[in-house]
């Protein structure tokens, strides 16, 4: 009774206390540039725009519930996330809300544990599903501005704001070459897997899926939204997972030693060094060697390992291209059929 007097007490006396009147003595009030004026009205509207489309995804298995976000892809009830949030998770709940905080159920259509994107669709999507609007990927700048979207640790949707700053190129295994990441500072927090990374424009430019945190701060990575709707279409279609393969390690160029350009008889400035080939695998049926240097592929460029795996990823297994590359000095030319990597796929999961 005591402790119910004394808050009783303090709350009168707060609001007993006198706001400051007109004319006292105040910290003054700051002018607000306009580019920072519309910087925030910029951040705001990107917000209003996506959130109808980002959900959050509740994952039960056995007596463990993990959340994270999703992003709706059409009216057909498709939503990409990660898929490491869903391991485990085919006999089992999985349950969609929407940022109205309407709660239905979903079934999961397929999961790619490489590229860590998974499809879920709900079982009777709503006649207002707004699908989220897409960018290009490729297009995306170092230093572009955008936020990232999602449901940390459960809660309601959260905003934050950060650049794009660099590419990381993480992964590869087996003869696939590393995929490429955008790297941004927009805080990415547990639960934001699988949440939209949004430039101004109100477009997707990635799927957050990654935190790496270590001595020199923590760093969030997404997977590029053009690599994302891929594989996602796969999924939608197959159930299952395909990754163009060619069967090669590779180096670069750029990066090498005096003394192993000399022992592998390197004599070119720039391209992708062979260093293993993988035993019946595309680039062994088209002839290459460990040594040699690829330098286009269908007349593009190849100036290191990473444009090389960013073209091959976009290709569908079964595509014919030209390589060009360089052996012992002397520019050559082979085809070469892409292959589904071995062992991907492995888990079909019926729609």
């Amino acid at each position: 009774m005591r402790v119910l007097g004394m808050l009783a007490l303090g709350l009168a006396f707060v609001l007993a206390t006198p706001l400051p009147e007109a004319g006292e003595r105040l910290t003054p009030r700051t002018e607000v540039p306009s580019e920072a004026r519309a910087l925030s009205r910029a951040f705001a509207a990107t917000a209003r725009a996506i959130a109808p489309s980002v959900v959050r995804i509740e994952v039960t298995a056995a007596e463990e519930q993990a959340t994270a976000s999703g992003i709706i892809i059409d009216t057909l009830g498709n939503i990409v996330t990660s898929s490491h949030v869903l391991d485990g998770a085919r006999p089992v709940g999985i349950g969609i809300v929407l940022v109205d905080g309407r709660r239905l159920d979903a079934q999961l259509v397929g999961r790619d544990a490489a590229s860590d994107v998974a499809v879920v669709r709900i079982v009777a999507p709503p006649s207002d599903l707004s699908a989220a609007r897409f960018g290009d990927s490729d297009r995306s700048e170092i230093g572009e501005w955008v936020l990232a979207v999602g449901s940390p640790l459960g809660l309601e949707q959260t905003v934050t704001a950060g650049i794009i700053s660099g590419e990381a190129h993480l992964g590869g295994s087996g003869g696939r070459p590393g995929d490429s990441y955008l790297q941004t500072d927009a805080k990415v927090n547990p639960g934001n897997s699988g949440g939209p990374l949004v430039n101004l424009e109100g477009e997707v430019v990635g799927l957050s899926a990654l935190i790496s945190a270590g001595p020199g701060g923590s760093y969030g990575y997404a997977v590029p939204i053009n690599r994302v709707r891929r594989m996602a279409a796969i999924l939608i279609r197959d159930g299952r997972s395909h990754h163009p393969y060619l069967g090669v390690a590779l180096r670069d160029v750029r990066d090498l030693a005096a003394a192993d350009r000399r022992r592998f008889g390197v004599l070119v400035a720039e391209g992708a060094l062979v260093s293993r080939v993988w035993q019946d695998a595309p680039a062994a049926r088209a002839g290459l060697r460990v040594g040699d240097v690829i330098t286009s592929v269908n007349e593009h460029e190849i100036p290191a390992p990473a444009a090389l795996a960013a073209l091959i990823s976009a290709q569908e297994v079964g595509a014919r291209l030209t390589l060009g590359f360089v052996r012992e000095g002397t520019q050559r030319l082979t085809q070469v059929s892409v292959a589904d990597e071995p062992g991907s796929g492995d888990e079909p999961v019926s729609p």
